[in-house]
């Protein structure tokens, strides 16, 4: 088997930019040697456990210019998410709204469950330790996400002959914001999170869902996939930008470290 410090050594020969933060990984399944960008700038060089560190090392090399090009992209757009306080008068975004954080001891009327949300901009959940106020709100954007993801889902299931699609909100983590699952589950999944971005955007994850859920032929983000978003949303390429842009700064679910008092 390739020693990985041997790797390490004939790229450290190629002089790349002090910058690069270059890790070598054996994958057993690979036949080929393979280069991974990551978020944030790090490199991948994945490697098949007989690789010869001197061919890496050139392949590497060799695509110099792609390497530099992603790590600019993948820097340029690295994760700055937000981080919230559960305190009175913190903000967050729902459906294009902005609201308010409130906290009580008791509803404001005797029906009422909490948390829920106000004309007035008003997300009123009950008084409690930060993290349970956390995992609250959370559910929060979870009912109301999923409201709102089976009412507006039904004209792309309409529109593109879908039938007995199901939905879910849930978390998907930190770098997918909605999963479309074929046959038998055949469920449209998007991250409680997308709920907090722009309108427009909450409409291209949706849209990008629903284009695979009318199971195009071809590659999965091939010519049948793309048809259908032109014909659904015309301005998905900008749209999927913009996400990109906002997706940095979304909030994930983030918060301030509880506070402790003498």
């Amino acid at each position: 088997m390739t020693d990985p410090d041997a790797v390490r050594a004939a790229l450290a020969a190629l002089d790349l930019p002090p910058e690069w933060q270059v890790e070598v990984a054996i994958r057993p399944r690979r036949r080929t040697t393979g280069i991974q960008v990551n978020p944030g700038g790090g490199i991948a060089v994945l490697i098949p456990p007989t690789a010869v560190p001197d061919q890496v090392a050139r392949f590497v090399d060799s695509h110099r210019r792609w390497i530099t090009e992603k790590v600019d992209t993948a820097t340029r757009l690295a994760p700055d998410h937000a981080v919230k306080e559960f305190a009175d008068g913190e903000e967050f975004d729902l459906l294009g709204r902005r609201y308010r954080l409130q906290l009580v001891d008791a509803p404001p009327a005797s029906n009422a469950q909490l948390p829920l949300i106000t004309p007035d901009g008003v997300l009123a959940a009950r008084r409690r330790r930060p993290e349970l106020v956390r995992r609250a709100v959370i559910e929060l954007y979870q009912q109301v996400g999923l409201a709102w993801l089976r009412r507006e889902g039904r004209q792309y299931e309409l529109g593109g002959r879908i039938t007995g699609l199901s939905y879910v909100v849930r978390d998907l983590g930190r770098c997918r914001w909605g999963i479309y699952e074929g046959p038998p589950k055949h469920r449209t999944t998007l991250h409680w999170a997308v709920f907090g971005l722009p309108m427009r955007l909450v409409e291209y994850v949706l849209v990008h869902e629903q284009a695979h859920a009318t199971q195009p032929g071809g590659r999965a983000h091939g010519r049948g996939w793309q048809r259908r978003m032109y014909l659904w949303m015309p301005d998905w390429r900008q749209r999927q930008a913009e996400l990109a842009e906002a997706g940095r700064h979304a909030w994930l679910g983030d918060h301030k470290p509880d506070a402790l008092s003498a």
